[in-house]
């Protein structure tokens, strides 16, 4: 007797979708809280950009209301990355409803994040005041955690003073041995009367370069010292080395606190501390109701 396993759809089979896109996800699907609720904020009070005055020439070809949508359905599904998200405009129903088949790319999705940040902060804080009014948090435990978020850096672009101190070091010693080829090069010149300089023309445009790159650092040295920080970076100017177990990470230590009835977050921070034990007390006391 054999073995008998559900049969998988046959492939060519012709199907259709649902007729309506309404039809493309249930009614107690998650994704229309989303929508109901971004259609009850104001986006102009949360100053969103595009969002007061007439049309004019060369308006966003977007509403900003269905791309907080889009980036609100990220933020819940993890989904972070704008070329994911567009990428989930042409395949997934949820987004496809959502989205009423609209198909911004990836860089108007970027470009929409970039240019919202402070409305975004001030829309997580409205959507923690609505669900207090709902009563959707316990306020009675919570669940506070941190993780490593890399930051607009790289390793290489964030310095410490020990850094600073062994390539300064390192810049020092190859001058001097720059220095010392161009005063032998020079004494040969004046011994042989053959212009021996002329052998590596480069020399001392190589000394120049260094010299630059010695000011850099001694700029960047002087800037670590005037802020009282141990680091300094280069490009993203809040980010830090963070190290937990062996994990180095060029960025942040992002706290959460959940509240435990429906484990929803009701405050959070981005720190520049590798330690979490320094950012319990700050955290705990954020999460103590009423929210704010």
């Amino acid at each position: 007797m054999t073995r008998r396993y559900k049969v998988p759809a046959n492939r060519a089979q012709q199907s259709f979708l649902p007729e309506h896109i309404e039809d493309y996800v249930g009614k107690d699907n998650p994704v229309r809280v989303i929508d109901a609720y971004v259609d009850s904020v104001d986006l102009a009070l949360l100053s969103f950009q595009n969002t007061l005055g007439k049309p004019t020439r060369g308006q966003p070809a977007y509403d900003p209301a269905s791309l907080l949508k889009l980036y609100l359905y990220g933020y819940i599904h993890k989904v972070r990355s704008s070329r994911c998200l567009e990428s989930e405009t042409h395949r997934n129903l949820e987004v496809i409803w959502l989205m009423g088949k609209l198909q911004p790319t990836y860089k108007t999705i970027a470009d929409f994040r970039k240019n919202n940040a402070r409305a975004l902060k001030a829309t997580n804080k409205d959507f923690i005041l609505m669900c207090k009014e709902l009563d959707l948090f316990g306020g009675e435990v919570v669940g506070i955690d941190g993780s490593f978020f890399n930051g607009n850096a790289s390793k290489a672009s964030i310095y410490t003073q020990e850094k600073l101190d062994k390539q300064l070091h390192e810049l020092d010693k190859k001058i001097e041995d720059y220095q010392q080829q161009l005063a032998k090069q020079d004494q040969n010149d004046d011994e042989s009367g053959t212009g021996s300089l002329i052998e590596d023309p480069a020399l001392a445009n190589k000394l120049q370069r260094l010299q630059e790159r010695q000011a850099e650092k001694q700029a960047l040295a002087r800037q670590l010292q005037a802020s009282g920080q141990t680091q300094v970076s280069t490009t993203d100017q809040d980010a830090r080395l963070l190290r937990k177990r062996g994990q180095v990470t060029a960025g942040y230590n992002v706290q959460i606190a959940v509240d435990a009835r429906h484990k929803l977050i009701v405050a959070s921070a981005a720190t520049n501390d590798g330690n979490d034990s320094q950012q319990l007390s700050p955290m705990a006391t954020q999460a103590k109701p009423p929210w704010r």
